[in-house]
């Protein structure tokens, strides 16, 4: 069964694990660096992946919202800031692609953002995906944000980086994701 025997537990103060190797350098470094500052200064939470105990993915999730520029997409109409889970990282160790230990951590994440919704207010479930992941997100229910020119209008598909803002714009050849938690309800 795909992602079967896999947990998913809050990463404590942590080390990187040994062996563990991504196979793209920017989430490698991600985990060496910004996420264990991340989650000291409570910006994000880390999530292992773990099967067998052995650390086989990473998932870091922060808070954000949408602008009201972007809000139109989800069918939100305009509102204030419509605050969302971000998946700021996700990566699963090369040894273990394509096993559904990806999706067994995207999973966890819309679970995690239906029970926030539930108790605190959480609209949206954001990504911004590599170009190649696009597809794997789209599986899990996320589509992507029109692109808007400056003057407003619709354009073709974007491929920016903006990190928890997604309303924000930026640079990088990602692709800004959502996932309405409850779609057709403003």
């Amino acid at each position: 069964m795909a992602g079967g025997g896999i947990d998913i537990v809050k990463a404590g103060m942590w080390e990187v694990p040994d062996g563990f190797k991504c196979g793209k350098p920017e989430f490698a470094e991600c985990l060496d660096v910004a996420a264990s500052y991340d989650q000291r200064r409570r910006m994000g939470r880390m999530y292992w992946a773990v099967r067998e105990g052995e650390v086989v993915g990473y998932m870091m999730l922060a808070m954000g919202h949408v602008g009201k520029e972007r809000q139109a997409d989800p069918g939100i109409g305009t509102y204030g800031p419509v605050p969302a889970l971000v998946i700021a990282r996700l990566a699963t160790d090369k040894r273990h692609e394509r096993n559904g230990t990806g999706r067994r951590m995207a999973y966890h994440a819309v679970d995690l953002a239906g029970r926030m919704a539930r108790d605190a207010g959480c609209r949206l479930v954001l990504a911004d995906s590599d170009l190649d992941a696009v597809g794997f997100y789209e599986k899990m229910g996320l589509v992507r944000f029109a692109a808007r020119t400056s003057s407003g209008h619709v354009g073709t598909a974007p491929e920016s980086r903006s990190g928890a803002d997604i309303g924000a714009g930026g640079e990088g050849g990602m692709v800004p994701m959502y996932l309405n938690l409850k779609p057709g309800e403003y």
